[in-house]
């Protein structure tokens, strides 16, 4: 091929070229933030925060700690999933299944408190007890959830069926811990289910319907 027909190519190629702006994590990072606190407020405005807290008391020990949990694997799934739509060969995306397994203590934990009283348990488990709590957590991660999908939309995830997973993950995390701030039941059982819930359901959301849209 001569140099004047390599030069044309180049030219066609670039013809229609338009520079883009750079990702930048902090900039996704606040859209995951504003999208958060967004859907946390939407819900304490609609249903009201838990009595303890509306009083100015602290929350209970096991709902805090549940709460911190959760928060952290969602916390550390959106941190994976903004590195995702950055442009990089070989990046570590796993720091978030650390968080995971450290949360797995909230079932866990449930599990044996049901092992003790097997009737509290089965009455705790009752959907007429807690479906809306796993409802409200769905509703209120969807501003996490459309902001790291608008995040990796414009990005370049090698993995989009792992982005989809992880996309899902952090939603359904950050729409538990808004549940958390507005539910007053301090049973383990309700928490780990109920609240816990809206983060595996979330996760099949994302990988089945997102993770499709993030192909390049």
């Amino acid at each position: 091929m001569k140099d004047a027909s390599i030069d044309a190519l180049i030219d066609g190629l670039a013809t229609d070229l338009k520079p883009v702006r750079p990702q930048r994590v902090l900039r996704g990072g606040l859209w995951v933030a504003a999208g958060w606190i967004a859907g946390a407020a939407a819900l304490l405005w609609m249903f009201g925060m838990r009595h303890d807290l509306s009083a100015g008391l602290a929350m209970a020990p096991l709902p805090m700690l549940a709460f911190w949990l959760i928060a952290a694997l969602g916390m550390a799934a959106a941190w994976s999933a903004l590195r995702m739509g950055l442009p990089s060969v070989g990046r570590d995306y796993s720091g978030w299944r650390w968080a995971g397994l450290a949360a797995l203590a909230l079932p866990l934990s449930a599990i044996f408190i049901g092992f003790g009283d097997s009737h509290s348990a089965m009455e705790a488990m009752r959907p007429e007890h807690g479906m809306r709590c796993t409802v409200d957590g769905l509703i209120a991660g969807i501003g996490v959830g459309a902001a790291l999908f608008a995040w990796l939309k414009g990005g370049a995830p090698t993995s989009p069926a792992r982005a989809g997973w992880v996309i899902g993950i952090a939603a359904g995390s950050a729409g538990a811990t808004a549940v958390g701030l507005h539910c007053s039941s301090n049973d383990m059982i309700h928490i780990a289910m109920w609240h816990g819930l809206a983060i595996p359901l979330w996760g099949v959301a994302g990988r089945l319907l997102l993770a499709p849209l993030l192909r390049w």
